[in-house]
């Protein structure tokens, strides 16, 4: 009985479950005792259906227990168990941490770190077949590995940064820092993190790889199978529910070593975790922002290392990227959480010519085309030499803002720094809500102002809101470029389009790998593309670039809207001359002249951080105040607004030390979705712990007067973006 206890690591003499219910209502965030039947194995972590009210849901089992303070004659039996669907110990107290951390129902957070149980038998994909016995052997491994590893040879700042971050396991446990990565584009940081997973995987343990896009998930899974063979498997939202649990069942039970692929991968259930590695750290994507929780990908991993070196382990936590979110950067010059490794030179020791192009001077000589002038006869010198191009533009969401084209001016706050949001339909008020006019609103401050018929700095009449698409582009590239083929990679084009039941071509596949690979092998000389082409892709025949609307991301209405352009054209202009080719870059703007676009140019971090953080830390920003963003939905706008406004009396009334200031109610960005209004509150504090606090107390006393029937609530710590 001892021995089988140990195994199963429970008593099997419990008779009572507490079960967290799937099922998403206040009422229900709790833990309900089901009985046990007698013939029945049940072990925490384990996902099962149970009776409720009148019919039968799924949970997931917290504890065991021999008895109860409920009275056993109410209580109803288990019905049904999936016996090989068991969230570890380690898992299971992850999701806990995070309910508390994200502010969010346990059962989300459950159901965040497993996946769905498919309804068919699951069917291993191809690339996590059964490895033979050969393959099997913790040495033959790693002697194929070492092989393949012995035909590469490493820059000097790759030999450096591998030799720093394995000489990790060397130093005392309280030195064990996240090692934070800055490389610039073409440096070879990818090579870093092979020699880092193969290290881990010689000690006999696993490890986690994650990446920001699913696009970037075929090219990592392509370069790490060869290298690792079926050790290696990814998992993301494109695969189906079978091919997700299958890797999950193979990763929980130690027959696969390594898990590829987006934040999900996080949750990779593997009981020897030696190395967490987060390409392209300062992506937003690491933020899940739509369904609670909303976590963040590089706090999970943070935890998920806390606990394997509080039982004793030790895991590697590496995170790599050209543009460090800068928060990261000021971890690791300032406040010394983090530990940095710099590479500064790329492999092929040559760094593209990056030009800057004044579209207000293209449009005063004429030229109403969305290419500038020298751009277009550079591309077309590129590409009747046999070589590729890719086009960027930034379409980030539902931002957006009104400029002049003929001076560059933008609408921006006085208060706040941020540029002004446009919003179509604007609607507030202390006691009604009602519509007015067209408007431009600050999301930090709230104020809002009339749009202008004319420009205030130039009086141009050319002055609206700023629209530009990928499938204009691809028209115009179709005019100027006639003889050349495209492929446009975006939303739309990655999506499941069905013809008669059959796909249309190419660019309306659900394929980011076909439409890459049709690239890669030249099947089309232009690449138009958003956010998904902007990083971490590597296309040797690639040799221009042009970003063509640089300003769509400056102006998005978020006090990181300077740091996001910075990224996004440093990252852009790095898929340009990769291999021995020398690559041009080319960023079109209506101003030239902001900071943020003249240091990307020159690819310049070290000052962009300097400028940025003395910008933050005047205007109280992240790293060096804390944001609370309050976001409140119901399909009726008058009750939001209310709620919010009585949730902001509580604050002013708690906030007699003057410790917090609130910013609101206002629209959020996106204003209504699926009929649903959304409205928010700013709190800002330099605490964060006294800042949440405060905020779960004020929403507390709210809820005492006030049940806020039908309002969803939604909790966000210093956003990724404007909520």
């Amino acid at each position: 009985m001892i021995a089988l206890d140990e195994i199963l690591g429970t008593n099997i003499l419990h008779k009572y479950a507490l079960v967290c219910v799937d099922m998403q209502a206040d009422f229900a965030n709790r833990l309900f005792t089901y009985k046990i039947p007698q013939d029945m194995l049940v072990v925490p972590g384990m996902k099962l259906e149970v009776p409720f009210g009148r019919k039968y849901i799924n949970g997931f089992v917290l504890e065991t227990t021999a008895e109860t303070d409920v009275d056993s004659k109410k209580l109803k039996f288990i019905f049904n168990t999936y016996q090989d669907y068991i969230i570890p110990a380690d898992l299971l107290d992850l999701a806990k941490w995070m309910s508390q951390q994200y502010y969010t129902m346990l059962i989300h957070c459950l159901v965040c770190v497993s996946p769905s149980v498919p309804k068919k038998p699951a069917k291993l994909p191809i690339i996590a077949e059964n490895l033979t016995a050969q393959e099997k052997n913790v040495s033959q491994i790693c002697e194929n590995i070492s092989a393949k590893e012995n035909e590469i040879t490493l820059s000097l700042e790759q030999t450096q940064a591998v030799q720093k971050i394995l000489g990790w396991q060397k130093v005392p446990k309280k030195q064990k820092m996240p090692i934070l990565l800055h490389g610039v584009t073409g440096s070879g940081k990818t090579e870093v993190y092979m020699r880092i997973i193969s290290d881990v995987l010689k000690q006999g343990k696993q490890a986690i790889m994650l990446v920001p896009e699913i696009a970037l998930t075929y090219q990592v899974v392509q370069i790490f199978t060869e290298r690792f063979g079926k050790l290696a498997v990814f998992t993301h939202s494109g695969l189906t529910a079978q091919e997700r649990f299958a890797n999950w069942q193979k990763a929980k039970n130690g027959e696969i070593s390594v898990m590829i692929g987006p934040r999900s991968a996080i949750f990779a259930p593997f009981d020897k975790l030696g190395a967490i590695i987060i390409d392209e750290e300062h992506e937003h994507t690491y933020r899940q922002s739509e369904l609670p929780p909303k976590f963040d990908t590089k706090e999970v991993a943070l935890q998920r290392k806390k606990y394997i070196e509080q039982n004793g382990g030790e895991c590697l936590l590496v995170m790599g990227s050209a543009t460090p979110l800068l928060e990261s950067y000021y971890n690791a010059v300032v406040a010394e959480k983090f530990s940095l490794i710099t590479m500064q030179n790329r492999i092929n020791e040559m760094f593209p010519t990056v030009n800057i192009v004044d579209m207000r001077k293209e449009l005063a000589a004429g030229n109403t085309s969305m290419f500038g002038a020298d751009f277009q006869k550079a591309m077309l010198q590129e590409l009747n030499a046999g070589r590729q191009a890719i086009l960027f533009l930034n379409r980030r969401g539902h931002s957006s803002f009104v400029s002049c084209r003929t001076c560059g001016h933008v609408m921006g706050c006085n208060n706040c720094s941020v540029n002004l949001t446009y919003h179509a339909n604007f609607s507030v008020s202390s006691s009604n809500v009602y519509e007015k006019p067209e408007k431009l609103l600050c999301h930090y401050c709230g104020v809002s102002v009339p749009v202008p018929n004319i420009c205030p700095a130039c009086s141009s009449k050319f002055i609206k809101y700023f629209g530009l698409g990928t499938q204009k582009i691809e028209e115009e590239v179709a005019k100027l470029f006639s003889g050349f083929s495209s492929l446009r990679m975006d939303f739309d084009t990655t999506r499941k389009r069905a013809d008669n039941g059959k796909l249309n071509n190419l660019n309306k596949s659900n394929s980011h790998e076909k439409i890459l690979a049709a690239f890669r092998n030249n099947e089309a000389q232009i690449l138009i593309g958003t956010q998904m082409i902007a990083k971490g892709l590597d296309f040797p025949n690639v040799t221009i670039v042009g970003i063509m609307a640089a300003d769509l991301s400056l102006y998005s209405g978020s006090f990181r809207a300077a740091e996001n352009t910075f990224q996004l054209i440093t990252q852009v202009s790095g898929r340009a001359g990769r291999a021995a080719k020398q690559g041009k870059v080319y960023i079109q703007t209506y101003n030239p002249e902001h900071y943020s676009i003249q240091l990307a140019q020159k690819a310049d971090y070290s000052t962009f951080y300097l400028q940025e953080t003395s910008l933050r830390r005047t205007m109280s920003y992240p790293p060096f105040c804390n944001v609370f963003v309050i976001l409140f939905s119901a399909e009726n706008e008058q009750i939001i607004v209310k709620a919010l406004q009585k949730l902001l009396a509580v604050m002013q009334y708690c906030n007699k030390k003057g410790n917090f200031e609130m910013f609101g109610p206002m629209p959020a960005v996106i204003s209504k979705i699926k009929k649903q209004f959304r409205w928010k509150l700013l709190v800002k504090s330099v605490n964060e712990e006294l800042l949440k606090q405060f905020v779960l107390y004020c929403l507390g006393k709210l809820k005492d007067n006030d049940p806020l029937t039908g309002v969803t609530i939604s909790l966000t710590l210093n956003p990724m973006s404007v909520e």
